[in-house]
Parts: C-alpha cells; structure tokens; sequence
C-alpha cells in the first residue's frame, strides 16, 4: 500500500466519521433547528472529504473533477436548502422571521 492509498483511506474514514457524528447529532438533538444544524454539517464537510479522496486516488481525471462539482454543489444547496429550512421552521414556531422584542440585546 502506497502512500496515496494510505491517504484515501484516512480521507474516507474521516467522511465516514463525520457522517456518523452528525447522524448522532441527529438523533440526540432536541429542537428541530438542532437537528437542522447537524443536518448541514453533514452536507458540507464529509462530501468535501470524499472528493478529496478521489482527487488523491484519480488525479485529474473526469471522476476527480466529476468529485468536486458533486461536493461543492451540496456544499451551496445544503446550505440554501438549510437556510430556507430554518427559516420556515422559524416562522412556524414564532410566528414571524424577525427578531422579537426579548430577543434583541439592548446595548
């Protein structure tokens, strides 16, 4: 085993534990926005480490660049679908998107 395989292998064990961690951050959070921020971070590091692994192994192939547009297309519509998610979720639950009078910190 090279060291390039030896870099992939600890690229994709670090996904997989990012993967996991948010998973768990997904069963043990208590509010939906909890759950909502665990959500995201699975769809921002742990792809980027997967692309990374398979621009280590392919080089600049198609596959490696194939890699990368996938990882950081999740990476900007996670985060819009997110935003948009937490913003409902907000409006649901206070009724409006704008911060509330016990909310804001007088200075």
């Amino acid at each position: 085993m090279g060291s390039r395989d030896v870099a992939v292998d600890v690229l994709l064990v670090l996904a997989v534990v990012g993967e996991v961690v948010c998973a768990i951050g997904l069963l043990a959070g208590r509010s939906a926005l909890d759950k909502l921020h665990y959500a995201g971070a699975a769809s921002s590091l742990p792809p980027l480490l997967v692309a990374a692994a398979v621009v280590v192994k392919k080089e600049g192939t198609q596959p490696a660049i194939n890699a990368i547009a996938v990882a950081v297309l999740l990476l900007v519509l996670g985060a819009a679908a997110n935003h948009a998610t937490a913003r409902v979720a907000r409006r649901r639950t206070v009724g409006q998107l704008a911060a509330r009078e016990s909310e804001v910190r007088r200075m």
